[in-house]
């Protein structure tokens, strides 16, 4: 694939390699790689969408499976761009590439609550908005509690802003994927207000909870599949199915956390989706669930 019409386009890069911008370290590479700035952005989506080019939505690259051959398009991605935060008339307003843990530090500076939970969560603000992103162990908590509403920009470079109601969020859910829309910025409102001190306390207790429970030091995507519905968390199935330490190539089902699968070294995306189905059918075997997947696969 040639784009010579967007050759010109300051940063756009030809066969970069994916793995370095994924948490799981897997990843082909791009036949085109951006990463965004909002003046040259709606020219690269209006040319793709004109030519029919497949385009990809990247932030830090966690929560994606990318395919271990590569994807051919155009891969866009606000890991270092689009990293502007700010406090006006008591509303957050955060790019679309700004961490989930600095907007949760960000908020804790402000004694703000509702956002402590944020602080693990190594996904952007963009992305945490495209899933609706959050935890669900003491009671459900999404980043969609906190939002008021985004800026979104279509795949014809048209721009506005949108509420959240009309998002469809739902459990690791939203319309925008499907609507193929990127989100520029968002809002977010405090659902309490506390001493600073307080809401940090409650941040760091969030992190060294996580930490102690998750294999945060490892390659890994995160949760890898969704919490049943009316059931018990994904990993305690798979942990009395007995597949802790299970392995297939180098992906490995990680023995601190059972709904986490690790790359040992080199693993490849077909390792990852082997060992996933092999869970799938041990637990559905076993405890007649059937677990969906949290990751989502590029290919």
């Amino acid at each position: 694939m040639k784009i010579k019409e967007l050759d010109f386009i300051p940063g756009f890069k030809k066969k970069v390699m994916l793995a370095p911008y994924t948490t799981w370290n897997i990843g082909g590479p791009a036949t085109y790689f951006w990463e965004p700035n909002v003046e040259q952005l709606p020219k690269v989506l209006e040319y793709a969408h004109k030519n029919a080019i497949p385009v990809w939505f990247l932030g830090r690259g966690s929560n994606v499976l990318i395919d271990s051959k590569g994807l051919d398009g155009i891969v866009i991605c606000t890991r270092k761009s689009l990293q502007e935060i700010n406090l006006k008339d008591d509303v957050i307003t955060a790019e679309a590439g700004v961490p989930m843990p600095k907007l949760s530090k960000f908020a804790a500076g402000l004694g703000w609550g509702g956002y402590e939970y944020l602080i693990g969560i190594p996904g952007t603000v963009g992305a945490g908005i495209a899933i609706n992103a959050g935890l669900t162990a003491n009671g459900r908590k999404e980043i969609g509690d906190v939002l008021i509403d985004v800026e979104l920009m279509d795949m014809k470079g048209n721009r506005w802003w949108e509420s959240k109601e009309r998002l469809a969020l739902g459990y690791r859910a939203s319309n925008i994927p499907e609507r193929r829309l990127f989100i520029l910025r968002a809002r977010f409102k405090a659902t309490y207000h506390d001493e600073i001190e307080e809401i940090k306390h409650k941040t760091a207790t969030h992190l060294a909870e996580r930490r102690r429970k998750q294999p945060l030091s490892k390659p890994t995507a995160g949760s890898t599949f969704k919490q049943p519905e009316g059931g018990k968390p994904a990993g305690w199935y798979i942990d009395r199915a007995g597949m802790k330490g299970f392995q297939i190539g180098d992906a490995k089902v990680s023995e601190k956390h059972a709904n986490w699968i690790e790359n040992d070294g080199n693993a490849t995306s077909n390792d990852v989706l082997q060992l996933m189905q092999v869970i799938k059918n041990k637990v559905a075997s076993e405890f007649s669930v059937y677990l969906e997947s949290e990751v989502v696969a590029l290919n």
